[in-house]
């Protein structure tokens, strides 16, 4: 699709009206009144002849035609520069040779406007000698692009005209179908976007291969189901029959509408090219990324496809802009479960665990707890890997180790160590070294921040012991886990009201008359027409569950003596402390989601 920034459009038109307009009255003027130094000798005989005879009258007389020439110099010049500098962008977007077609159109019009600066030319000769040279430098570029760009992309041609004129009665309200659409701007108002290749005119590249395929609107179908329906990420089975779609939504997978094998071996020819990955591979696995932009929204899309016995499975992310989460009230953590942790996170000693599920919200939950904790009083040293960096947080220093080079935080740590730093973020202890160095530093009196992936927070704490770190040490430095799970909340548009047996509250935990109704998804027998706020899911949007376990003396001599699972949880359980399960049955008697919700997620 054109757009009014290519050739700076109004200002080229604008300038050679003037230009036009400038050299047709111009000639008249200077045949009508003459030349300059003409009017000058003319006024002299006269005031020779008479001397009460005022030249006053005639130096008004050709000044209009003066001041006429030096707009059409200034016309010519805005004319060079404006196209001088489309000729800079273009030829590097299409790869034309920038350097060559620069000197082209800079060097003879700059040697030739500073002979005419000297020689002694009339104004009226000067401006078409240098629209002369413009144009002899120019034109040729026009054509050598016209010759290596699409159709829609050409200029000075009869759509480029139309185009411009529809642009200017545009602003005045007028509508006016400006050209044909290019095949690949038809269809839904997707912007594809080329990514993953080692230069942006490999990218360029890409998506223009992309476009001549009849695959091109195919894929810009699937960007708009995927927003539409609020999809994370789309599952592709390629089968013989055909292909199987799935979408994950808050975390829950959905199944789509089977697609037919050959369109959609078209639509992921065209993504792969995208994501500049080999086409024709389809048993490899590859990885790569496009963009898209759709409704004013920015997309990045990851990409992975993988070889499986029924054909080619390929999982596309969608991932766009959303609100930052900046408070444990943004992550639904109760006011309580809130005091509880920042006296955690103010502990001058210890080590402190969060941990999650793959994709459960760890990084959001290790970042809002960084936020939240006084960073002034306390100088905290942060430990990233060189690739992998962590979002930036104010008085937070952060010291990088390089893996590809070989390093590990534990190289970096003896000099970190002698800073004095009174808080450590180590958000992956990756080796023994590591782990035995950081928790010499709790015994120092310094307090230890680190995540590890885990199905609860009890198991939290044995993943790290596997590390085989002094279980002594560990236990002697363990002081609390942080565990979350997201879990989806209830569509508050059309979640039913419903009332719960006794057993079921007896089971739950919750006294008899506490709570009249609780809340599930509507059947389908129940629904006329699906729900327009969750499209018929029951659900919209997901919240935390947290579960907090604040490790005991008991809990400790368990670590160093048997460390087992069930042990761990029945200390947890003497100690009164409350386990997911507890915290997610208060969301249910809230009505924030639903018993079925809550089984579901514990099941993961």
């Amino acid at each position: 699709m054109r757009k009014t920034t290519d050739l700076h459009l109004p200002m080229l038109v604008v300038i050679a009206f003037v230009v036009i307009a400038t050299f047709c009255i111009t000639p008249y003027q200077a045949f009508a009144q003459g030349d300059v130094n003409a009017d000058v000798a003319d006024a002299a005989a006269n005031l020779a002849q008479n001397p009460t005879f005022s030249a006053k009258a005639k130096t008004v007389d050709f000044r209009p035609s003066l001041v006429l020439k030096v707009v059409a110099l200034f016309a010519v010049f805005m004319m060079w520069i404006s196209a001088g500098d489309w000729v800079s962008r273009d030829s590097q977007i299409h790869t034309l040779g920038w350097q060559k077609w620069n000197s082209i159109t800079f060097f003879p019009f700059m040697l030739i406007a500073f002979l005419l600066f000297f020689l002694p030319a009339p104004t009226l000769v000067r401006a078409p000698i240098l629209l002369g040279i413009f144009l002899a430098t120019w034109v040729p570029y026009v054509l050598i692009h016209n010759k290596n760009v699409e159709q829609h992309e050409t200029v000075l041609t009869g759509a480029w005209w139309r185009y411009v004129f529809a642009q200017m009665v545009s602003k005045v309200g007028i509508k006016v179908s400006a050209e044909r659409k290019a095949e690949h701007e038809k269809g839904p108002p997707v912007d594809l976007i080329a990514l993953g290749a080692e230069d942006e005119n490999m990218n360029n590249a890409n998506l223009l291969s992309a476009r001549n395929s009849p695959g091109f609107l195919l894929a810009k179908g699937l960007i708009v189901e995927m927003v539409s329906r609020r999809s994370d990420r789309m599952l592709l089975d390629f089968t013989k029959q055909g292909v199987t779609v799935r979408h994950e939504i808050d975390g829950a997978w959905h199944s789509g509408e089977t697609r037919e094998r050959e369109p959609s071996d078209v639509m992921l020819a065209v993504i792969k090219t995208l994501a500049n990955l080999d086409v024709k591979d389809r048993r490899r696995k590859q990885s790569g990324e496009f963009g898209a932009k759709y409704e004013g929204k920015s997309y990045h899309c990851p990409l992975v496809t993988q070889g499986v016995a029924t054909g080619e499975r390929v999982v596309i992310s969608l991932i766009g802009e959303k609100n930052p989460l900046v408070s444990y009230n943004d992550l639904g953590m109760r006011e309580g479960l809130q005091q509880q942790w920042e006296e955690l996170m103010a502990a001058e000693q210890g080590l402190i665990i969060l941990s999650s599920l793959p994709g459960g919200g760890m990084t959001s939950i290790t970042n809002i707890s960084l936020r939240q904790t006084d960073r002034l009083m306390r100088d905290f040293a942060a430990i990233e890997e060189l690739s992998h960096r962590e979002e930036e947080i104010q008085n937070l220093m952060v010291t990088t180790y390089d893996a590809a080079a070989g390093e590990t935080p534990d190289t970096i740590l003896p000099g970190l160590i002698r800073t004095y730093p009174n808080v450590y973020v180590l958000r992956d202890f990756v080796n023994l070294e590591t782990a035995k160095l950081l928790l010499n530093e709790v015994r120092d009196e310094r307090l230890v921040i680190t995540n590890v992936r885990a199905k609860d927070s009890a198991e939290a704490l044995l993943r790290l012991m596997q590390m085989k770190m002094p279980a002594k040490d560990f236990a002697s430095a363990a002081k609390a886990v942080l565990y979350q799970r997201l879990i989806r909340l209830l569509c508050p548009d059309c979640k039913v009201g419903y009332a719960p047996p006794a057993e079921v509250l007896k089971k739950l935990g919750i006294p008899a008359g506490k709570i009249e109704h609780l809340y599930r998804p509507p059947k389908p027998e129940e629904v006329n027409k699906p729900c327009k706020t969750c499209q018929g899911l029951g659900y919209k949007g997901r919240t935390g569950v947290f579960e907090l376990l604040v490790v005991t003396d008991k809990m400790r001599e368990i670590l160093v003596k048997q460390p087992k699972l069930d042990l761990l949880k029945k200390a947890a359980r003497a100690a009164r402390q409350r386990s997911l399960q507890e915290e997610g049955i208060l969301l249910v008697a809230k009505g924030i989601t639903s018993m079925q919700e809550l089984m579901r997620i514990l099941k993961q």
